[in-house]
C-alpha cells in the first residue's frame, strides 16, 4: 500500500487490502475503509464460489455492486435480476435484498456511507479465531446496523 494519512489518497495493488469474508462464505479483501475515505465509503472486492449466497437482510447505508467476473442472482426488493461481467446493481438504504452466485465470481461491492465494510473484517477476525457463533453474528450484525430478515426465496 502506498499513502499518506486517514483520508489521505493511497493506492494498492491487485491482491492488496485488509482481509474480510462475508459468514456464508465469500473472500474479500477491503480496499477502502470508512476511515481511510473521510466517512464517505467501503469498498470490497469479493471473490465467491458457484453457489455462495447470502441472506435476505436490509442496513441503513446504500449498498451497490459491479460484477467482474462470474454471474450473480441479486434479490432486490422482492424481485431477481441476472446480473454477468460488467453489470451494476444498487440497492438504496433500507430495502430488503440478497445474492446468490451461480458461477465462481468476483465483484466489488461499495457502502455508502463508509463503515458496515468492518463487519466483514470482524467477521474474518472470528472466523480466522474459531469464534464465529450466531450469538457474535447477531452481535456484529448490530453493531454495523445489519438486520437478518431469513433465508432467499428459491429462484
Amino acid at each position: 500500500m502506498v499513502g499518506t494519512s486517514a483520508g489521505g489518497p493511497y493506492v494498492l495493488a491487485a491482491g492488496e487490502g485488509a482481509p474480510a469474508s462475508a459468514p456464508e462464505g465469500s473472500e474479500m479483501l477491503v480496499k477502502a475503509c470508512s476511515a481511510g475515505t473521510g466517512g464517505l465509503f467501503g469498498l470490497l472486492e469479493g471473490i465467491d464460489r458457484a453457489g455462495f449466497s447470502t441472506i435476505v437482510h436490509r442496513h441503513d447505508v446504500a449498498e451497490a455492486w459491479y460484477v467482474l467476473d462470474g454471474e450473480y442472482r441479486y434479490y432486490v426488493g422482492g424481485r431477481w435480476f441476472e446480473v454477468g461481467p460488467g453489470g451494476f446493481v444498487y440497492v438504496p438504504a433500507g430495502v430488503a435484498h440478497g445474492l446468490r452466485c451461480t458461477s465462481a465470481g468476483r465483484k466489488l461491492t461499495l457502502l455508502v456511507p463508509g463503515g458496515p465494510e468492518g463487519f466483514f473484517r470482524d467477521v474474518h477476525a472470528a472466523l480466522e479465531a474459531g469464534e464465529l457463533t450466531p450469538d457474535v453474528l447477531r452481535d456484529l450484525g448490530g453493531r454495523y446496523g445489519l438486520e437478518a430478515l431469513g433465508p432467499l426465496p428459491a429462484t
